[in-house]
């Protein structure tokens, strides 16, 4: 790579091993996205946009398909660990991969997390567990309490326990749970719909706020968080046998069954809701035991068993999304740190090898993202989303920079039309951190300045050591300066979640949309010399050789 780029493993590292198939890696996607986000995503997202929210989750699921895209081909000629934080390193050097990668893993960090507040949040609907949540039960918002902090601990690592064993564990253990997970939405949905009312879809409006209503339930109702499993693909797909063709019907294939999926079930939840719970229309939906809302509808129903039978899904929808999370999370801290912003010791895997030690480190960074974030599953889910979108940015550069770059590397999965994808991906991106709002993007602006601070430190140091000769390819990075700024200075201004309201909801999207095509041209342009490309990729010795 290029001189004085630290990115290889230190040197008790072993090399992650190739060991999960097509079927293997698919069951990864899937299991990550069927986790919390249909156990609570079609209440807040109803809450939102009332029954419109079925179309929140069609177009959600096209927009993020359409994020994912760029990678298939990407991740499938470059199969690395911690892809999403490796991948733009390879087309723009050092600052871009490290800064992406520090951006996607704040919030990365944060999804083990959120499983696990929401498996707390379904099983504190048992009056013998109340005691793990502080105050206010039935709010669907309120603080862990100390026990409830010390039982999330335990989960958190349990996840690294069993992640420790390595790949193979890892995927028998994933793939029962996956097939559990998904078997349950659907019977639950299929006993929802017996109690079907056409009406609820028309008395109070199908689209009680418009087409605001719907980005909002996009980006902030759980939509988009609930889809974004599709990403531990990627980050695993150095692990892949065969990864030309296990990382894009991972990816594809994943992301459809989803969508169909959770459309289903948010169609029967709109339709069993109870009309006197609807008197005060959609956004005042209020349902006894709010912190496992499809339990209790069902229980609303009648329907005590079936309610039985997902609380037990929550437990093990959770768990298996944690365990997938966790994984995926491993492998970005890895690629973080080969892109040298972690320490190198983080870089360390197993005798097994699994990356032990940055397992150890987001359990730690993962229960003080619990304390931080007290108010709920919908509050730290945002900002997951926001963060996790946002580093998604990189990825449609990436695929037409190294186009020019690497015009004769094989490419086992050609993507086509890629410059039309490829920009349409930029604005998806754009729209939903739009439509995240400003709230999240505010909170999201915190970690992304440590990660600048920590950046200048990085630099100074290596100057001290009289490493200054290492190139950090500024010039390369510079277009995320006006896109990052834009992007922030919109959301101030528009409507979305606490914005000042100068621009309106279609017009703060135009706006954005208007800015991911000026600013996409540019981030292309500005790519390492293909010499240098080549030179990254030639270097890493994850990547299979021509």
């Amino acid at each position: 790579m290029s001189p004085g780029s630290p990115t290889q493993s230190v040197s008790d590292a072993a090399a992650p091993t190739r060991a999960i198939g097509a079927i293997g890696l698919t069951f990864v996607a899937v299991g990550g996205v069927v986790g919390s986000g249909w156990l609570f995503g079609p209440l807040f997202a109803s809450k939102v946009a009332g029954p419109a929210a079925v179309i929140a989750w069609i177009l959600g699921g096209a927009m993020i398909l359409l994020a994912a895209l760029p990678f298939a081909e990407v991740a499938a000629m470059l199969p690395v660990v911690g892809g999403l934080g490796r991948l733009p390193q390879f087309s723009h050097g050092r600052v871009v991969g490290m800064f992406i990668g520090w951006v996607a893993w704040i919030g990365y960090v944060t999804a083990a997390p959120i499983e696990v507040q929401a498996l707390l949040e379904y099983v504190s609907n048992e009056s013998a567990f109340r005691w793990l949540f502080n105050e206010g039960h039935g709010t669907g918002s309120n603080p862990l309490s100390a026990g409830g902090l010390l039982v999330a601990a335990v989960l958190l690592v349990g996840f690294t326990v069993i992640n420790s064993y390595g790949v193979k564990l890892f995927a028998k253990v994933n793939t029962p749970l996956t097939w559990f997970k998904i078997v349950v939405p659907v019977v639950a949905a299929a006993a929802l719909l017996t109690k079907f009312s056409p009406a609820n879809f028309t008395d109070h409006g199908f689209a009680p706020d418009g087409a605001t209503g719907v980005f909002s339930a996009i980006a902030t109702g759980g939509v988009v968080f609930s889809y974004l499993g599709f990403r531990h693909a990627l980050d695993m797909a150095g692990e892949a046998k065969r990864p030309h063709v296990t990382v894009p019907v991972a990816l594809t294939v994943s992301l459809l069954i989803c969508t169909a999926l959770f459309v289903v079930v948010q169609i029967a939840f709109i339709g069993a809701v109870p009309s006197e719970s609807l008197n005060d229309g959609w956004s005042n939906l209020t349902l006894e035991g709010a912190n496992g809302p499809i339990a209790a509808l069902l229980a609303a129903v009648g329907m005590t068993a079936m309610a039985n039978l997902v609380l037990t899904d929550a437990i093990a929808g959770p768990l298996g999304a944690g365990l997938v999370a966790s994984a995926s999370t491993a492998r970005l801290s890895v690629a973080v740190s080969r892109d040298g912003l972690f320490p190198r010791w983080v870089q360390a895997f197993s005798h097994r090898g699994v990356p032990l030690r940055a397992l150890l480190m987001n359990t730690v960074v993962g229960l003080a993202m619990l304390m931080v974030f007290r108010n709920g599953w919908q509050e730290i889910l945002t900002f997951n989303t926001g963060a996790i979108v946002l580093s998604f940015c990189a990825g449609p550069v990436t695929l037409v920079a190294l186009r020019h770059q690497l015009p004769d590397r094989r490419r086992p999965f050609r993507l086509p039309r890629a410059t039309l994808v490829a920009v349409s991906a930029f604005v998806v991106v754009g729209l939903i951190v739009h439509w995240t709002g400003w709230d999240t993007l505010r909170r999201i602006a915190v970690p992304i300045a440590a990660g600048a601070v920590l950046f200048a430190w990085r630099v100074w140091r290596d100057h001290a050591r009289g490493e200054a000769k290492v190139n950090y390819e500024i010039r390369e990075a510079s277009w995320l300066v006006p896109w990052f700024a834009g992007l922030f200075a919109i959301s101030w201004m528009g409507s979305f979640g606490g914005g000042r309201g100068w621009l309106s909801p279609a017009l703060g999207s135009v706006v954005t949309a208007v800015l991911a095509i000026a600013i996409f041209p540019l981030a292309v342009h500005l790519r390492l010399p293909d010499r240098s490309a080549l030179s990254y990729v030639e270097e890493d010795r994850e990547i299979p050789a021509e």
